[in-house]
């Protein structure tokens, strides 16, 4: 099958227009004598002449190459309309400054001169307009029928449509995977460097927030392109992970539009195809972001009573669950925008949630010391562990956080504010603990686990970084990260970097030799 050149040139002329790129359009539209001449939707385009939504219809027409006596008959129900409601400043516009009118006063004399006429009156006289030629509704349906007959449909975005119907077919083909990042100009995946998991040993960059400012939280995004960040002031930034900068191909970062919440950002996720982002703030409220364009697609303005303390999205991007000081777990559904599943038990706030692999399980930790295990569907709790309940004095120490195991579907690594750390299964049993060998550390106050799942990375109340092998739960050693206190981790998914957050204004991002 042979594709015309001159189909290639259209969608590349409906990608400028969509874009606004309108110089670049009309260049190409004269050099090769191609012009777009569609419409996204005639239908929406034929109601919008009969309603008199003039607005979209002369931005519909605007690109179309239409024959100037259709045009003519157009602009001048528009300049009778605006007369009628005594709107006269754009109609003199319309009339004076506008290509088809210049024709009109050129060919027609008289029929122009009838409209400056009519601007120049107070009051409108609908007999004096249409002299019998019928009403304004059916001179509408005229000039629907006469546009539409010379204009075509096409569906929108059809460039972009084409190019992922061919990344999918090459994806079902197996010539690139899903997920990787692709070059689509040179035909090839972007080189990740992937490599065996090794422990970060050196700051390869730093994000840097103005003065007074600092993260409450940060997230790497499934396929590493970028780091998101949210600030104590309600901003939400994204970051490129190798060179700490702000990305500012994002136009909405260029022109300083951040995402912003009300309050604090108290707890981000980012969505398996890295699309869209969910922020949790310390006034209750959780929003969903496009990552793309930066507007909210989505408000839940009363997710929890008190603040959101952790969020996760679900594997189909469809749902998310977060976790409060409310001390509930709950589910939101993001078409709804409604809770449609809580979970009630925990005695302290909710320090972190997540969605077993096959979404059958949820499990969360809170500050009352325990790690629950709920059913998704009935929301009852099918298992409490309590990691440190042997070695607890008076009070049970936090449970900070849960994260799945790489390579297991049913192991979770929990991080506790002592100085011991545990995999406990979906089933509700300790399989395995880790600790530094005694009086090396008070706490841990954040751990992660590396790419391929080989070491547990911890860092203690005293900002030393500890790893540990998963295999032999042997501590593998220590190192001083900052003398500033530790708020957070993140790993990134799929390289050796790790990047930590404090209570200053710096993000450093580690990674190993």
């Amino acid at each position: 099958m042979e594709i015309e050149s001159a189909d290639v040139i259209r969608l590349i002329e409906q990608f400028l227009k969509e874009h606004n790129l309108k110089r670049t359009l009309d260049v190409l539209q004269s050099e090769s004598s191609i012009r777009l001449n569609t419409i996204d939707n005639i239908d929406a385009f034929k109601s919008n002449i009969l309603k008199g939504r003039w607005d979209i219809v002369l931005g519909s027409v605007e690109q179309a190459n239409l024959e100037p006596s259709r045009l003519i008959d157009l602009y001048e129900q528009v300049i009778f309309e605006l007369a009628e409601l005594l709107d006269l400043a754009p109609a003199r516009v319309l009339l004076r400054q506008t290509e088809p009118m210049q024709i009109m006063r050129t060919e027609q004399p008289e029929r122009y001169l009838r409209l400056e006429q009519l601007l120049s009156r107070t009051t409108f006289d609908a007999q004096f307009v249409y002299k019998g030629e019928g009403t304004k509704e059916s001179r509408r349906a005229a000039i629907a029928e006469s546009l539409t007959a010379e204009v075509t449909s096409a569906q929108p975005s059809r460039l972009l449509t084409l190019l992922g119907q061919a990344l999918k077919w090459q994806q079902e083909q197996g010539s690139i995977t899903l997920g990787d990042r692709y070059d689509l100009f040179y035909g090839k995946k972007h080189a990740v460097q992937q490599g065996e998991d090794k422990v970060p040993s050196k700051i390869h960059a730093t994000i840097k927030f103005p003065k007074k400012q600092h993260p409450e939280s940060l997230a790497f995004s499934p396929s590493g392109n970028y780091v998101a960040t949210g600030s104590a002031d309600g901003f939400i930034e994204i970051w490129n992970p190798m060179t700490g900068k702000l990305r500012t191909d994002l136009k909405y970062q260029a022109d300083s539009a951040l995402m912003m919440m009300d309050q604090s950002v108290t707890c981000l996720s980012i969505s398996c195809s890295g699309e869209a982002i969910c922020s949790g703030s310390s006034d209750g409220k959780i929003k969903v972001w496009n990552v793309k364009t930066g507007a909210c697609t989505r408000r839940i303005p009363a997710a929890h009573s008190q603040g959101v303390t952790c969020i996760a999205f679900s594997k189909d991007s469809t749902q998310v669950i977060s976790g409060g000081f409310d001390n509930t777990v709950r589910i939101h559904g993001l078409k709804s925008g409604k809770c449609i599943r809580e979970f009630v038990g925990h005695t302290a706030y909710i320090t972190s949630v997540l969605f077993s692999d096959d979404m059958s399980r949820v499990v969360s930790t809170s500050g009352d010391g325990s790690v629950r295990i709920w059913d998704t569907k009935s929301a009852s709790c099918m298992h409490t562990i309590v990691p440190n309940e042997r070695n607890a004095g008076l009070a049970l120490p936090e449970t900070h956080s849960a994260a799945r195991v790489p390579g297991s579907s049913t192991d979770i690594f929990v991080c506790t504010k002592s100085p011991t750390m545990y995999i406990v299964t979906l089933d509700g049993d300790v399989k395995k603990t880790f600790s530094p060998k005694e009086g090396a550390c008070n706490e841990f106050l954040c751990a992660s686990i590396t790419p391929q799942g080989k070491y547990i990375l911890a860092v203690s109340d005293k900002s030393e970084l500890f790893s540990f092998s998963i295999e032999s739960g042997i501590c593998q050693g220590q190192t001083k990260i900052s003398e500033h206190g530790i708020l957070g981790m993140a790993n990134h998914p799929t390289l050796n970097m790790t990047a930590f957050f404090f209570n200053d204004r710096k993000v450093p991002i580690w990674t190993s030799e």
